[in-house]
């Protein structure tokens, strides 16, 4: 498979996940590429889109953690680049929402009837992102735990 197949279809992968299509394709043209860096103007030409399409896609991404905008020094330009631990990162963003989404089920489960099959599923909600709150950091720490051991870093 050839890069810019391997962009695509890396792209619909992230696409079928829930992210935006645009945003999607810069990720994955920026995870691919060789330094993990590009300029915004690179992202376009690779991917055959306008600036105004790649500078709306680095916006988002931006909020997300997974890329970040830093400006060369002594120029105009900027570069797009990878955060640290982008996996990492990802997932340890997601706790305040599961926070959000098992509270919001608390909320639920008080103003339903207590036997009715709403507040069931309610409590498997809360009971599910309560597991996930718990369990997701002594995961994570694992995790750093192999990636040093495997990658040094």
């Amino acid at each position: 498979m050839d890069a810019p197949n391997f962009v695509e279809n890396m792209a619909a992968a992230f696409v079928d996940a829930g992210m935006q299509r645009m945003a999607s394709r810069v990720f994955a043209a920026v995870l691919s590429s060789p330094e993990a860096a590009l300029t915004p103007s690179q992202i376009a030409a690779q991917l055959q889109v306008s600036a105004g399409a790649v500078s709306g896609a680095v916006s988002y991404l931006e909020q997300t953690g997974m890329i970040r905008r830093t400006h060369v020094p002594g120029s105009r330009h900027s570069l797009i680049t990878l955060g640290d631990d982008i996996w990492y990162e990802a997932f340890a963003a997601r706790n305040p929402i599961l926070e959000r989404w098992r509270d919001l089920a608390d909320e639920g489960i008080e103003e339903l009837p207590a036997d009715s099959p709403a507040a069931e599923r309610l409590s498997v909600m809360r009971d599910f992102f309560e597991f996930m709150i718990t369990e997701l950091p002594e995961m994570m720490e694992r995790w750093r735990q192999v990636r040093e051991a495997k990658h040094g870093h």
